[in-house]
């Protein structure tokens, strides 16, 4: 069996793993990412996994998911705020010198994208948008089965897209981005606002707990979550009329704790948008997960290998 050797670098963690050609993870792993000195450090530690799973495996190509800014057609880390140094790395040209295999380089959350299109929850569909939901809102736009880069590889960043006028300051530098109000930090400094109106603090609280709090009638909790569910469904419905996709799919830690969050949002969507697109578009949730990133790699080394027709 033939496989591809699939990392998903992020700034805390290196997941890394082996999917065959039909889609299926024989194994995977993670190992800390060596931020103290990334250009040396690096590309050490992907060759000594590549090596190592040669010994085992016939392995055909390289597959990297990555954070930051990439060019998928030089395979070069164009920009990374998270991992200093690590801008300008040369990815696929370093790893193809070391081991003469086609080495595909994406960015993590189209990588995700991809991975659910070809194995996850939009499996068939060809023009679907991507968001998670985390820190900030990472988004990937895909029309006719192909990404959207633009013309410096720039395109989709749809959390920086204004839907509130004169709004909260981003880190962007403008005020009023779709993240500052719909990411999942937004929603956890929502209600720590909000209980500290009642003179309660509260400190180190996730996402997922603010949920369940809804799940148990938490008053305070149930308004911040409509107000979030509204903020998502005004952003999605912009996406909607600009795109008119088959359907949204979204991702994050959040939409991990059962299919109420999901159910909210495709229920609140139909409120904002126009009539005729309801038949239209859907919000799924990822089913792959974390893994996601891994299956995306995998599929863009196998469609640089032409094993892949769609």
């Amino acid at each position: 069996m033939e496989y591809v050797v699939c990392f998903d670098i992020g700034g805390t963690f290196i997941k890394y793993g082996l999917i065959n050609r039909n889609g299926q993870l024989a194994f995977k792993d993670k190992v800390p990412t060596p931020i103290s000195n990334i250009k040396r450090l690096l590309p050490d530690l992907l060759a000594e996994k590549i090596k190592s799973l040669q010994n085992d495996f016939s392995i055909v190509g390289i597959g990297i998911s990555s954070c930051g800014l990439v060019n998928h057609e030089t395979g070069e880390i164009l920009f990374s705020n998270n991992i200093p140094g690590y801008s300008g790395m040369k990815l696929a040209e370093i790893l193809s010198d070391l081991f003469n295999l086609p080495v595909s380089v994406e960015n993590d959350v189209k990588s995700a994208c991809l991975g659910e299109m070809w194995k996850g929850a939009i499996q068939g569909k060809q023009n679907v948008v991507f968001l998670t939901l985390g820190t900030g809102i990472g988004s990937t736009i895909i029309v006719d089965g192909k990404i959207v880069s633009g013309t410096r590889h720039l395109a989709g960043e749809l959390g920086h897209t204004v839907i509130v006028s004169g709004g909260r300051s981003c880190g962007c530098g403008r005020r009023g981005c779709f993240e500052r109000y719909a990411a999942t930090s937004a929603f956890v400094n929502d209600f720590i606002e909000e209980k500290k109106k009642e003179g309660i603090t509260v400190e180190n609280i996730s996402g997922e707990e603010i949920l369940a709090l809804v799940e148990e009638g938490d008053s305070v909790a149930s308004t911040v979550y409509q107000k979030f569910i509204c903020h998502i469904s005004v952003g999605l419905s912009n996406i909607v009329h600009l795109l008119n996709p088959e359907a949204i799919i979204i991702g994050g830690g959040i939409v991990e704790q059962g299919d109420k969050f999901i159910q909210d949002i495709n229920s609140e969507i139909k409120k904002e948008i126009m009539p005729i697109y309801n038949q239209d578009t859907i919000v799924y949730a990822s089913i792959l997960g974390n893994d996601a990133g891994l299956y995306g790699a995998c599929y863009t080394t196998l469609k640089k290998l032409n094993y892949l027709k769609v």
